[in-house]
């Protein structure tokens, strides 16, 4: 063998040992040789403590229908519009109810009179949202125990509503009487039934006046808002002949309301306080709430 083939035969050789790694590699069985990769592990993730959309949404919701709830607890405790009835001539009455009753025709009982009429007024003022107290004193009955005249009854009854609107305050006062007319002054006709009219009465002779002529001029006006001329007006009162206050001095919210006259029927009445305890909401209660 020459030099020169024995170099390339070696050279050879070298060049064989050097490759065989390299093709041994890419051949099928020895795939099982290569390191295995190591699957994860199943650990639970951890996220930071930001809410997605959806659940922005849902407590944003939750927020809303909170303040919702709120909202109604606080209308259904709001105070309720409150009303005291004061009826400082008791015994006034009206003569179809009296004969009914008694057989007799009088204008003044000591049963059968507007007092009496105190539990119906109640209950339609209720039916308006109105929480309606009485200051539950027979003022004819305490006048008689007295020994007083007839024009001694504001003076009677003034120390038992002063003692309640010290206890309690209300919304609206109301002296109801009825008046001395006829028929023809204190009835009217509205869609084929007949009312009973009122009139209300401001005593011009104190500091409140102005106050008070405001309550009765608001109700007056909605009370013919509701039937048109049931109500014949606000009439003022002072001079030496009347008493000029008739306990409005004691509070702004106090009116006296003159309900039909000695002719007027127990339905034409029921009719009237009907309309009151409307025109009571109407004016006062919503603007109230």
């Amino acid at each position: 063998m020459t030099l020169l083939k024995k170099l390339q035969w070696s050279f050879g050789l070298l060049l064989f040992f050097f490759v065989l790694p390299v093709i041994a590699g890419q051949l099928p069985f020895n795939k099982q040789a290569s390191t295995p990769i190591k699957e994860p592990e199943d650990k639970p993730v951890v996220f930071a403590a930001t809410n997605s959309p959806e659940q922005s949404f849902l407590e944003e919701t939750k927020e809303e229908t909170k303040e919702e709830i709120k909202e109604e607890t606080k209308k259904e405790t709001k105070d309720p519009f409150k009303v005291l009835l004061v009826f400082t001539h008791s015994e006034e009455a009206y003569q179809p109810m009296v004969q009914a009753v008694s057989g007799k025709a009088a204008v003044y009982d000591d049963k059968t009179n507007i007092f009496s009429l105190k539990d119906t007024i109640s209950k339609h003022f209720s039916m308006n949202g109105i929480q309606t107290d009485v200051l539950d004193v027979d003022v004819m009955k305490e006048l008689k125990r007295q020994k007083k005249l007839f024009p001694a009854a504001y003076n009677v009854v003034r120390p038992y509503l002063a003692k309640r609107l010290q206890e309690q305050s209300y919304d609206l006062v109301i002296d109801l009487h009825r008046d001395s007319a006829r028929k023809n002054a204190t009835t009217i006709t509205h869609n084929n039934e007949s009312y009973a009219r009122i009139a209300i009465v401001i005593g011009a002779e104190h500091k409140n006046y102005r106050w008070n002529t405001a309550y009765a001029e608001s109700l007056s006006a909605t009370m013919n808002e509701i039937v048109p001329k049931i109500s014949r007006g606000v009439i003022s009162k002072s001079g030496d002949t009347v008493d000029g206050r008739y306990n409005q001095d004691l509070t702004k919210e106090m009116v006296l309301i003159e309900i039909g006259g000695i002719d007027n029927t127990e339905e034409e009445l029921n009719r009237t306080i009907a309309v009151i305890g409307k025109a009571i909401a109407k004016s006062f209660v919503t603007e109230k709430q």
